[in-house]
């Protein structure tokens, strides 16, 4: 069930950003709503599972959150996708920028992956980015258009042991991505994706809490550390911004090099 509330929004200035971020309240998204919260006159919209936690990312955002709205919501729910959409234009008359910051990771080898661990996997990335596009499109067609950035992984096109699961969803996703973004560019629609190596959020604590699974980490990626949250966010706002309108179908790798790079 979608539920939404604001702390003071209203409809913003006709040329101010509105945006949406989906998985609003990881380690990612919380950078990203942070960084667009910021930006003059921009709304955005706050959406995720944990209403306690948008909540709480709502009081931390500028000016305490008095310029976005919470979607509490099942992103692998496509009804749920679709309401929390429909509500932001219905809220605030546009949507200029979506983005879908969900994820996950399964280090596990395919003869360990079990059918509901795949399956799951692919519902929280692929169908879930795939349902974002879908409802966010529909929108932004009949209303000159706008920007639609999706989160992947460096793993999608940089084979690694034990990620079989993450990187056939993270590939499917990207291949979503290119052709969205063939098919909606005459509308003004803008598709594209980062593809991060490992970031430090508290989805990859596991890894980087452990001094031995950070160290190897760390050596595999050319710039010899691990990425910030931030610094994911930061390509994603880019990405969003409408003054970057000359970006689309690009995936743009925030990864230290580990994608495309042999470490020294």
């Amino acid at each position: 069930m979608t539920r939404s509330y604001a702390a003071d929004a209203g409809a913003p200035a006709s040329s101010a950003p509105v945006y949406v971020v989906f998985g609003a309240s990881g380690g990612i998204g919380a950078e990203l709503c942070s960084r667009l919260a910021a930006q003059p006159g921009a709304q955005v919209v706050l959406a995720g599972r944990d209403e306690s936690k948008l909540a709480a990312l709502q009081g931390r955002l500028p000016g305490g959150g008095a310029n976005t709205l919470v979607a509490v919501a099942d992103v692998t729910d496509s009804a749920q996708v679709e309401r929390v959409i429909a509500t932001a234009a219905e809220t605030y008359g546009k949507i200029d920028g979506v983005a879908n910051c969900v994820g996950s990771i399964v280090l596990k080898g395919a003869h360990q992956t079990s059918d509901d661990e795949f399956n799951k996997t692919i519902a929280l990335n692929l169908n879930s980015s795939f349902y974002v596009l879908r409802s966010a499109v529909k929108r932004m067609m009949t209303s000159g258009g706008g920007s639609i950035a999706l989160c992947s992984s460096a793993v999608a096109r940089h084979g690694i042991p034990n990620h079989e699961a993450i990187a056939a969803a993270k590939a499917g996703l990207q291949g979503l991505a290119l052709s969205a973004a063939a098919t909606y560019a005459p509308k003004n629609i803008r598709v594209n994706c980062v593809a991060p190596g490992l970031t430090r959020t508290p989805l990859a604590a596991r890894i980087t809490s452990s001094p031995a699974a950070l160290k190897a980490s760390e050596g595999m990626h050319a710039l010899k550390r691990v990425g910030e949250a931030g610094e994911v966010a930061a390509a994603l706002e880019f990405l969003l911004r409408p003054d970057n309108s000359f970006i689309t179908g690009q995936v743009l790798g925030v990864d230290g090099g580990l994608g495309s790079l042999k470490p020294q």
